[in-house]
């Protein structure tokens, strides 16, 4: 047999997992195997392996998480407390771009998953393949297979589209012909897993979104905005961040459009935001903070999510830390973002940390959104305006946004003098909406797009040398730099995830 069903068995015990968490009935007498399948008989089935939005949710991307300019640990922050790195991690690995060294430690939760709890982006896709395999084997409604196909076709263009981003180059005219990902369209363990060029890789992902567009579930059901599932808004929000990502100003508008013609809600922090000792430590937190990072209510009633995923970090000594460049687009008196999500005195109390830097809270210590939401599709809006040449419309896009975050007064409305002023603005106003989550693609596509005026030329960080074991902190710090284009924009591949697929996976060159 090949090694292959080893790649994919964790995925398939996860599923067993969901089905009989789901659902009391005895239909899982036998662990599936090559020549088995799961007794799949009815559409309930089909809905519960999809329909458990914490298994769905999460992101522990690396990439997103600390391998961009929002992110910081500060040489000093270190020496004050080196539990952050107490050695060579993937956090680190990461941190410092030492991809050769990072490719070596083990599982990647974010590719395959962790063999509990999250099932990682292939394991999202295996589950979406199980419904789109199964529905016309099984009993129930024209509406509820259509529901549930296009769900099925959304998961999987979402999540293949979360890898190329993570592990593959940007999608330009030069890079087509590179490295995708394998494409997973069925269950079937003899499916190849050889890496389908980064065209291909597309042509797929936007194959699957344009059946997901066809979906009639609307966000908002009885008066809620049911984002845990598939939804029209949720899916032309993604189609925006996929065309914005491919510099097709055009599309991205339309879709961004789309969704506020639907649903445009926005939190006003002014009223509806407000902090609290949480941890009774001392330290103001916002409301939205879960101390359980399990508990989701606060991530359920943020009424601006259109699709629910959360940038997660790994492990709970690791905090969102902001980077001093993030921390200066801030107007730190007026921006009600900076009054509440930047929480100071946290690592002093929590992290016996005798250094002073705001850690970045949303919902828990390590989730902030990364889904598609209704603040996000008012700076693709604006982003798109600006650039197809209406700067003055996109700088009133803008305000909208702001005249929710910032405390009122004439420092709200900003105009533009010109659309590269404009588009400046509204970078910037990216990065203090979505801080860490979405910076990454924005650094890969602003590097590849027709204005090099957005160019991030290059990030650099300071630390110590280290090896594969140690770090070496009695050392001088030397300096790390992350090239702009450079081929490690491409995260690799884990070189077990190389094993199992008999060498059909091929690593990135770097």
């Amino acid at each position: 047999m090949k090694k292959v069903f080893e790649f994919l068995r964790g995925i398939m015990l996860i599923v067993c997992g969901v089905l009989a968490f789901v659902s009391c009935d005895d239909y899982l007498d036998e662990l599936p195997s090559k020549s088995t399948s799961l007794p799949i008989s009815t559409i309930d089935q089909l809905d519960a392996l999809i329909a458990k939005y914490e298994d769905f949710c999460t992101e522990p991307n690396l990439s997103a998480f600390c391998a961009n300019d929002d992110f910081e640990v500060p040489l000093e922050m270190y020496n004050a407390q080196p539990m952050f790195f107490p050695g060579p991690n993937v956090i680190l690995r990461a941190y410092l771009w030492n991809y050769e060294d990072l490719a070596s430690l083990g599982g990647d939760i974010f590719w395959g998953g962790d063999g509990y709890r999250n099932p990682g982006e292939y394991g999202k896709i295996f589950r979406a393949n199980m419904v789109l395999g199964e529905l016309d084997n099984v009993e129930g409604s024209k509406e509820d297979k259509a529901r549930l196909k296009a769900e099925a076709h959304f998961i999987r263009a979402y999540s293949h589209w979360m890898l190329a981003n993570v592990y593959c180059l940007p999608y330009t005219e030069a890079n087509k012909n590179e490295l995708g990902i394998p494409l997973k369209k069925s269950t079937s363990f003899e499916e190849s897993l050889v890496r389908a060029t980064l065209e291909d890789t597309y042509k797929f992902i936007e194959s699957d979104l344009q059946e997901a567009l066809k979906c009639q579930t609307s966000l908002v059901q009885d008066g809620i905005p049911k984002h845990w599932r598939a939804n029209t808004a949720g899916i032309n929000g993604f189609a925006a961040r996929y065309y914005l990502n491919k510099n097709d100003y055009e599309n991205a508008l339309k879709y961004a459009n789309d969704v506020l013609s639907e649903y445009s809600t926005l939190v006003d922090y002014n009223t509806e935001m407000g902090e609290t000792d949480a941890m009774g430590i001392g330290v103001n937190f916002p409301t939205t903070y879960n101390y359980d990072g399990n508990v989701y209510t606060n991530r359920i009633e943020w009424k601006e999510t259109l699709y629910m995923r959360y940038l997660y970090t790994l492990y709970a000594t690791y905090g969102f830390f902001p980077s001093q460049d993030l921390l200066d687009l801030y107007d730190q008196e007026h921006d009600l973002r900076y009054k509440y999500h930047f929480v100071e005195g946290l690592l002093e109390a929590w992290y016996a940390c005798d250094y002073s830097l705001p850690v970045y809270i949303s919902f828990s210590m390590n989730h902030i959104l990364s889904g598609p939401s209704t603040a996000e599709m008012y700076l693709i809006k604006a982003e798109c305006q600006a650039r197809l040449g209406d700067y003055d419309l996109a700088m009133e896009t803008l305000n909208v946004l702001r005249e929710k975050r910032l405390m009122p007064g004439e420092w709200v409305k900003i105009k533009a003098n010109n659309q590269s002023e404009a588009i400046r603005y509204i970078l910037e106003e990216r990065r203090r909406e979505m801080p860490f989550a979405q910076r990454w693609f924005d650094i890969r596509r602003l590097n590849n797009n027709e204005d090099p005026n957005d160019d991030v030329s290059s990030i650099t960080r300071t630390f110590y040398p280290f090896s594969s074991t140690a770090i070496y902190d009695k050392e001088a710090p030397i300096t790390y730099t992350l090239e702009k284009n450079s081929r490690k924009y491409a995260l690799p591949i884990r070189e077990n995830e190389i094993e199992v697929s008999d060498g059909a996976i091929k690593q990135n060159t770097y």
